[in-house]
């Protein structure tokens, strides 16, 4: 069983992720330990902030990783973590962001220090990515929200066609016990498509474990479930294709109107 992360800050000296080639290193080791055998380096991009030049030095540095990975058996792909803020529009219009691949899923986010913010801040923004052709995967999705879970909200970003990808470590609780009780609300409902690192250190809590998570989840979901959310459905992200939606704990009930 292998497994693919689309999100993940492995390129180092670039972001606030890995620090220094040698900490690159040991988080592709510790990947690799963890059988992931895909990599979608996804280094943040601050719209306003970088340029296109920036953008180049970042497309050296992701294949620098490329070159290094292959010592762990890892293939690395393009991406980016776009983040959208009020400068959203000249990243869209000038073309400063990296899809996943070369394909139209763009990875990107929001301010998690704050609740997520009004339909100006996140609707508009969304709809103006799909207006220029990707498809929007929403990172951390169970990190925006600090009260409650707002579930319509969430099925209004699926019913639009976005994607939703939680991270493992918010499984684990490291993300807080809100972002963990999100995490598994969404995973319970059926509103995720893609679990992914957001890996950022080689240890500690904001390393690589899709292992661990794998093994945890698998005792009160269905493997086919946790299978799509870590292979089949970023393989799809990859390759450019629909994903597939999961089941969830669906409730007896619910199962019985399906089947109507």
């Amino acid at each position: 069983m292998a497994f693919i992360d689309i999100h993940g800050h492995y390129a180092w000296d670039i972001d606030d992720g890995m620090p220094s080639l040698e900490d690159a290193k040991k988080a592709l080791e510790k990947a690799k330990n963890n059988r992931i055998s895909t990599i979608v380096a996804t280094p943040h991009v601050v719209s306003g902030k970088h340029t296109l030049k920036d953008l180049e030095i970042i497309k050296d540095r992701i294949h620098d990783l490329k070159e290094l990975a292959k010592v762990y058996n890892i293939e690395v792909l393009e991406g980016c973590e776009l983040f959208l803020n009020h400068d959203y529009l000249e990243a869209l219009e000038q073309n400063i962001f990296i899809p996943i691949e070369n394909t139209h899923y763009l990875l990107v986010e929001f301010d998690v220090r704050k609740e997520l913010g009004n339909e100006n801040e996140v609707e508009d923004r969304l709809y103006e990515i799909q207006y220029k052709g990707y498809t929007p995967v929403i990172a951390h999705v169970e990190r925006y929200f600090k009260g409650s879970l707002d579930i319509e909200r969430i099925q209004d970003f699926i019913d639009n066609g976005y994607l939703i990808q939680v991270n493992a470590t918010s499984f684990l609780g490291y993300h807080g016990k809100h972002a963990q009780k999100f995490a598994y609300q969404l995973l319970n409902q059926g509103l995720l498509h893609v679990i992914a690192t957001d890996t950022h250190r080689c240890d500690g809590h904001r390393s690589p474990c899709l292992q661990e998570v794998f093994d945890l989840l698998v005792k009160k979901y269905s493997y086919e479930d946790i299978h799509t959310l870590m292979y089949e459905n970023p393989l799809h992200i990859i390759n450019n294709e629909e994903v597939d939606p999961i089941e969830g704990k669906t409730s007896f009930f619910k199962k019985i109107f399906k089947r109507r």
